[in-house]
C-alpha cells in the first residue's frame, strides 16, 4: 500500500471509537463472487459541519479508492480531486467516481475514503494541480492504470506533509462464504459521533444519509459524515478500451492500404489481447474478443474505417453477443483467429 493509503487507516485507527462505521445495503443488491463480476466506487456523499465557516479560502478534498487482487498480486485503484457542492445543503458533497469499472478476482476488497480541508495556498491545492486531468488516466489497460494512481499517491503524499484527514473510512469485503464482509452493493457510510450517542438507524434516501429516530428518516445533521457507494455488477456499461478501440482501426487502416499481412497481425494482436485481457471477466472475455474480430472484418465489406467518433462502446452496444449465446459455446481463440 502506498502512504497515502496508510496516512487513512492510520487515521481510521486512531478515531475508532469516536466514529460509526456502517455498511447500508442496497435494496435487491446480490452479492458478487470471484471472477463472476465487477465492481466501482463513489463518494456517494460527505459533509463536514464547520465547513460553512471555511469561506472562500478552504474547500474540501476527497481521496479514496480500492485495493484488490489483480494480475496475480494486489493493486491499488484511487483518485485524489474536490468533489462538487450540494447548492441545497451547504458543505454536503456530490457523487464522485473514485475508481474505474474493476473485475473481482476473489480474495480481499479494501475499500478507504477520506475528506481533507485544503486551503487555496496549501499543499493540497498544489497536490490538486499535480494530478489534475489524471481521471482520464483511470481506464483499460487497468495494470497501466494502477501503476499511474500508486505513483501519483506516493508522489501526493510527499507533497501532504503532516495534512490528516478530517475524516475517513476503511473496511474489508470478500467474496460470499469467505467468512467477513461479503462484497456487495450497497453505501458504506461513517459518521463522525460513537454509535452509542447516533440514537437512531442509519439508511440511505433519495435525500442522502438519514437517521431515523422512530419517526421515521430524517437528514443527518449535526456531524460529519461520509458515504461510499459500492456498486456491483455482472455487466458493463463501460466497454471504452482505447487500446482495443485503436487496434481495430489500425487493422481495418492496414486492410484497406493493401498491406494484408500488416492487416492479419494487428487483426491478431486485437483479438488475442481481448480474449486474454484482466480488466474483464473469463466470462466476457470470448464475447469482446469476438466483437473486436467480427468489428475488424466488417472493413472488408464495408470498405470503410469506424472513425474516433465510434467507440468499442458503441459497437458493443449493437453487436456485442450474450454470455449465453450458441457462438459462445465452444468458441475457441484458434477460432477467431483462423
Amino acid at each position: 500500500m502506498s502512504p497515502m493509503w496508510d496516512r487513512v487507516t492510520g487515521w481510521v485507527s486512531t478515531n475508532a471509537k469516536h466514529v460509526t462505521v456502517e455498511f447500508i445495503d442496497e435494496p435487491g443488491g446480490a452479492p458478487i463472487g470471484p471472477y463472476a463480476g465487477y465492481l466501482r466506487i463513489f463518494l456517494a456523499e460527505g459533509f463536514v459541519s464547520r465547513s460553512v465557516t471555511w469561506g472562500n479560502k478552504h474547500f474540501p478534498v476527497v481521496h479514496g479508492g480500492a485495493l484488490l487482487s489483480f494480475l496475480g498480486g494486489t493493486a491499488q485503484f484511487t483518485s485524489f480531486s474536490e468533489p462538487g457542492t450540494r447548492p441545497d445543503v451547504p458543505g454536503a458533497q456530490l457523487e464522485v467516481r473514485l475508481t474505474p469499472l474493476l473485475p473481482f478476482n476473489g480474495g480481499v476488497v479494501e475499500v478507504a475514503a477520506a475528506l481533507y480541508q485544503a486551503s487555496t495556498a496549501g499543499p493540497l491545492m498544489t497536490a490538486l494541480k499535480i494530478v489534475g486531468g489524471f481521471d482520464t488516466l483511470l481506464v483499460p489497460p487497468l495494470s497501466v492504470a494502477a501503476a499511474i494512481a500508486g505513483k501519483v499517491a506516493d508522489g501526493i503524499d510527499h507533497v501532504l506533509g503532516d495534512e490528516q484527514p478530517v475524516l475517513g473510512v476503511h473496511y474489508s469485503m470478500v467474496s460470499p462464504g469467505g467468512g467477513g464482509h461479503v462484497l456487495r452493493p450497497g453505501w458504506l457510510a461513517v459518521v463522525a459521533t460513537p454509535r452509542a450517542e447516533l440514537r437512531g438507524r442509519l439508511s440511505m434516501q433519495p435525500s442522502g444519509l438519514c437517521l431515523d429516530d422512530g419517526n421515521g428518516p430524517r437528514p443527518l445533521s449535526g456531524t460529519d459524515y461520509l458515504t461510499v457507494r459500492i456498486e456491483c455488477r455482472t455487466e458493463r456499461d463501460d466497454w471504452r478500451f482505447p487500446e482495443l478501440d485503436e487496434l481495430i482501426r489500425a487493422a481495418g487502416r492496414s486492410y484497406l492500404s493493401g498491406y494484408l499481412e500488416e492487416f492479419k497481425d494487428r487483426r491478431t494482436e486485437a483479438v488475442s489481447r481481448a480474449w486474454s485481457s484482466p480488466d474483464l471477466t473469463p466470462a466476457d472475455r470470448p464475447r469482446v474478443a469476438k466483437l473486436v474480430a467480427d468489428e475488424i472484418d466488417a472493413v472488408s465489406t464495408l470498405h470503410a474505417v469506424p472513425g474516433p467518433d465510434r467507440s468499442l462502446a458503441d459497437i458493443a452496444a449493437e453487436r456485442l453477443p450474450a454470455r449465453d449465446a450458441p457462438e459462445l459455446a465452444s468458441l475457441t481463440l484458434d477460432d477467431l483467429l483462423a
